[in-house]
């Protein structure tokens, strides 16, 4: 018989993974951190791999623990799915997902895409974070989430990809306030997105620009209205109320967005209703928005009017 792993294995191991720390894993598990580190130290000689590796910053995971924690994962939620069809959940999927994401999309197409289905299963919960874009493929590789959402596809075999929608970013300034148009604003500096918009205007010159940064996208947004400068911004994130224009002439910046996750032998109901539902609500969000004539982009008519009647009818107007 082939070498088999106890559950206070898999148990302890999927706990220390989590926190990456062995006093807090420790304590989670109601035991001594001597008798943890026994218990992984026997894990790895079962297995002759090593699983975690110990750096100066802590805990970081093998690529043969995050294979291990991927099937670990995987059978921990078939056997809460098991569990809920022998107890009777009324057809209802629970349990715990994690997804990241940039900030342009987290909360102004994720979360409305997947309200929905946690509304109708109360027992489902997530955990939904912002990171960097040059981080969202790696947290999802290093098993620290179970879906990422970034703007390009990932080419680590074992992922699979899939396209949700396609962002389309507009350059934008002030619709109160004039000057400063040389001035355009990004996150940060590393951050050469603004240079892109450019770049596929003319394939080859940037105009020369004076920076200023503001971390947040909305906070970017709101920059622009007062009057501190231009901005390239996804379509979709533009509001009647946030007094601001597109400006005429430049082709929209257009970036398809996917969602990765690890490819699997089998998908529990909660792992496929999360890619299923993600790819058809974000898709119908994606597509209210349309290019108009001569390449001009902008947001679907119907939509601007009812953000309109919404914004008149808060401040009492017919």
């Amino acid at each position: 018989m082939g070498t088999r792993l106890s559950s206070t294995q898999i148990e302890s191991f999927m706990t220390l993974a989590r926190e990456l720390n062995f006093s807090r894993a420790a304590e989670r598990l109601h035991i001594t951190q001597p008798a943890l580190t026994k218990r992984i130290q026997n894990l790895e000689e079962t297995l002759g791999q090593a699983l975690f590796v110990r750096l100066r910053g802590g805990l970081e995971l093998t690529e043969s623990g995050r294979i291990l924690q991927r099937h670990a994962a995987s059978i921990e939620r078939q056997e809460e799915e098991l569990l809920d069809s022998l107890v009777g959940a009324a057809g209802g999927i629970s349990g715990f997902f994690r997804l990241v994401s940039f900030s342009s999309c987290l909360r102004s197409v994720l979360i409305p895409a997947i309200a929905g289905l946690l509304r109708e299963h109360p027992r489902l919960s997530c955990q939904f974070i912002k990171a960097e874009v040059n981080e969202l493929q790696d947290l999802l590789i290093e098993g620290k989430v179970d879906f990422s959402v970034s703007l390009s596809e990932c080419e680590r075999m074992g992922i699979e990809n899939v396209q949700l929608g396609i962002e389309r970013n507009v350059l934008i300034e002030s619709a109160r306030h004039e000057g400063r148009d040389d001035c355009y604003v990004d996150h940060e500096p590393r951050d050469n997105f603004t240079e892109r918009f450019f770049l596929i205007q003319t394939g080859a010159t940037v105009p020369k620009m004076l920076r200023a940064y503001f971390d947040d996208i909305y906070g970017l947004i709101d920059a622009v209205s007062e009057g501190i400068g231009r901005a390239v911004v996804p379509l979709h994130l533009i509001r009647p109320e946030h007094h601001v224009r597109m400006v005429p002439g430049f082709r929209p910046y257009e970036v398809p967005v996917f969602l990765h996750y690890h490819a699997q032998p089998y998908y529990t109901k909660l792992h496929r209703a999360v890619i299923d539902t993600l790819t058809r609500e974000c898709a119908r969000h994606y597509d209210a928005y349309q290019l108009g004539h001569e390449g001009k982009a902008v947001a679907d008519d119907a939509l601007i009017a009812a953000n309109r009647r919404m914004i008149a009818k808060g401040r009492g107007t017919a």
